[in-house]
């Protein structure tokens, strides 16, 4: 009797590639366009005073250093990545899942295994691997959603420290402001009026600058990340119904049109329809 070939590796699904957002690229050059012409208007160097920048800059980083540990600020500088990246699609994890269902429904449970194995998504890959131990669906329950709440501590507070520091860049203008009051009555009986100018230039120009971080960076930053949680945490719970409808011996066919749908009312609940 010939001997059976084995069955070819089961590849995985191509991730499609991720493209910047126009949202976010249009943002940044409405930005810099706003402050151009503002300059233009008023001379761009009545926009630049080192002492206004160096008391903002300085003290937003002193505080977030004293506020946030190196690990939290290394986390949030490298989420900046995430703004500039469309929306993660779960259309391969679907796929990936669907196979597996497949699998193991026939009874193919090894290949069923290296197909979970090979799932691009961790939060995948530990869900398929819990159904193919035979794990009760209560105690996936519980995994898999503690793994949701993980996600959503750690990205909030990359969230939170934008929001802190949008709050404290208006706070760092007005000390910049009082610096420069303070010098300009320190000297009000001898100074000139170019000397009184440098002073007032001090007090307003570091008020802009809290301003602007505060509501063209750092807000609007914080709002992004805010937004990408959400929508990661809709994909994941649809991710969690899927294992679930596999663990609970649901057709494949049925796993399919379900995470479809799953999918369509998440979207229209991320977006604000009914």
């Amino acid at each position: 009797m010939a001997t059976p070939m084995p069955s070819p590796p089961l590849a995985r699904p191509a991730r499609k590639p991720t493209h910047l957002l126009n949202a976010t690229v249009f943002g940044l050059a409405g930005g810099v366009g706003l402050m151009s012409y503002i300059g233009v208007g008023h001379g761009m160097e009545a926009l630049w005073n080192p002492t206004g920048a160096v008391i903002i800059s300085g003290g937003i980083t002193v505080a977030a250093l004293l506020a946030f540990r190196a690990s939290e600020l290394r986390a949030a500088l490298a989420s900046l990545r995430a703004i500039f990246r469309d929306e993660d699609s779960i259309a391969d994890d679907i796929t990936e899942l669907v196979t597996f269902a497949r699998l193991y429904q026939r009874g193919q449970i090894q290949r069923a295994e290296e197909q979970g194995t090979r799932a691009a998504s961790p939060f995948l890959r530990l869900g398929l691997q819990l159904i193919a131990d035979g794990t009760p669906v209560n105690d996936i329950l519980h995994v898999m959603n503690w793994r949701i709440q993980k996600l959503i501590e750690r990205e909030s507070v990359q969230s939170r420290l934008f929001r802190t520091l949008a709050g404290l860049a208006p706070a760092f203008g007005l000390l910049a402001t009082l610096v420069g009051l303070i010098g300009m009555m320190a000297q009000l009986g001898t100074a000139t009026i170019a000397q009184v100018g440098e002073h007032m230039s001090v007090a307003l120009v570091a008020t802009l600058y809290g301003v602007v971080l505060a509501n063209l960076v750092f807000k609007p930053i914080a709002i992004k990340l805010e937004q990408r949680t959400a929508r990661r945490v809709a994909m994941l719970n649809v991710l969690l119904e899927g294992i679930l409808l596999v663990r609970l011996g649901r057709s494949p066919t049925v796993i399919a049109d379900a995470l479809a749908e799953f999918v369509r009312e998440r979207g229209d609940e991320l977006h604000g329809q009914s």
